[in-house]
């Protein structure tokens, strides 16, 4: 069994046009966090972790009200051998997500 803890989420660039982002993270499906960003801005997602094993799934959606548009593809999570950080882009958008798994 694993933890994986989310660290920090940092905006290169934001999805809306006009006005904050909605940005939401989940893992396996399930929503752990979201919040109101904007370019340049970090999140300091502790104390969020979530438990697996062997490989879990993270993705990152936009919201705008009830709609969800998912920002990049679906970043697999091993117990070992992951980078630091990952990125989360589409044309518009770019996330970095740091995070730890132990």
């Amino acid at each position: 069994m694993a933890t994986l803890e989310l660290v920090n989420l940092h905006c290169h660039r934001k999805q809306d046009v006009s006005g904050s982002d909605e940005p939401r993270l989940k893992v396996d499906g399930v929503p752990v966090w979201n919040g109101v960003m904007d370019k340049g801005d970090d999140r300091n997602l502790r104390p969020t972790s979530v438990e697996f094993d062997d490989t879990t799934k993270v993705a990152l959606e936009e919201l705008n009200g009830s709609k969800a548009k998912q920002i990049g593809a679906d970043v697999t999570i091993r117990e070992s051998g992951n980078p630091n950080t990952v990125h989360f882009k589409t044309s518009g958008a770019w996330y970095e997500l740091s995070f730890e798994v132990s």
